[in-house]
């Protein structure tokens, strides 16, 4: 799990990730005493879990702002908000669009602050089996649910997920994308991956889908998409 920390004091930085440490979950924690640094690391593509953000910055009400800033580039990230002044905050923390999961007392209790990330990381583990594809185009945000993409195909630095509504344009390679999807979708040709569950049947140099679409299958990787359709085929009989 990916958490980051958001505190404009160092010290308060510090003693937050000690105690993320100690709560024996397994994560990557990093931390963030600028929102900007933060913001940029998102827009170029850095995905959070959880996000523990401190409210008052420089004696100012931003935190709920910046949570705000972040569910409009990662909607998906969890957002808990750690603060020395709760009772000020308890209302107002639901007034903007946030993905608000978790609301903790300074001085942090290691035991509230583990109960907050077990219940993030026990989300994370229910979405493996349905995750949603999050796609970035610009400022845009596109979420794609995996079962109905039919194939994705890459040129010149953009890729296209094609679903049955029509296509989605993402600034990602396909060998990334492919990490983000479940195992049922395989490269059929350097420049497509295709759903399994949507291919009716594999000819020669190219694989039917069940719209009636072609899609090529390079010689290269003919034997290896062949197998692999047969087992997915196979598996679900």
């Amino acid at each position: 799990m990916k958490i980051a920390i958001c505190d404009d004091q160092q010290s308060n930085l510090e003693h937050t990730a000690a105690l993320v440490r100690q709560t024996g979950i397994q994560c990557d924690v990093s931390q963030f005493c600028d929102i900007s640094v933060l913001l940029r690391e998102i827009e170029s593509g850095a995905d959070f879990d959880a996000i523990l953000m401190d409210i008052e910055w420089n004696g100012e009400q931003r935190g709920i702002d910046f949570a705000s800033e972040i569910y409009l580039r990662s909607p998906e990230a969890k957002i808990v908000f750690v603060t020395g002044y709760p009772e000020r905050y308890s209302q107002e923390i639901f007034l903007k669009t946030t993905n608000l999961t978790g609301f903790i007392a300074k001085p942090a209790d290691i035991s509230i602050l583990t109960r907050n990330l077990e219940k993030i990381y026990a989300g994370i583990k229910a979405r493996e089996n349905h995750r949603l594809l999050l796609l970035r185009y610009g400022s845009d945000v596109t979420s794609v649910d995996p079962d109905d993409i039919l194939y994705i195909e890459s040129r010149a630095h953009t890729a296209t997920v094609h679903t049955s509504d029509g296509g989605h344009l993402c600034y990602e390679k396909l060998n990334d994308l492919a990490t983000r999807l479940p195992s049922h979708f395989v490269t059929t040709h350097k420049s497509f991956l295709v759903n399994m569950d949507k291919i009716r049947r594999i000819e020669r140099e190219r694989a039917l889908l069940d719209n009636g679409m072609e899609v090529p299958v390079s010689k290269s990787r003919l034997h290896e998409v062949r197998e692999r359709y047969f087992h997915f085929v196979g598996s679900r009989v």
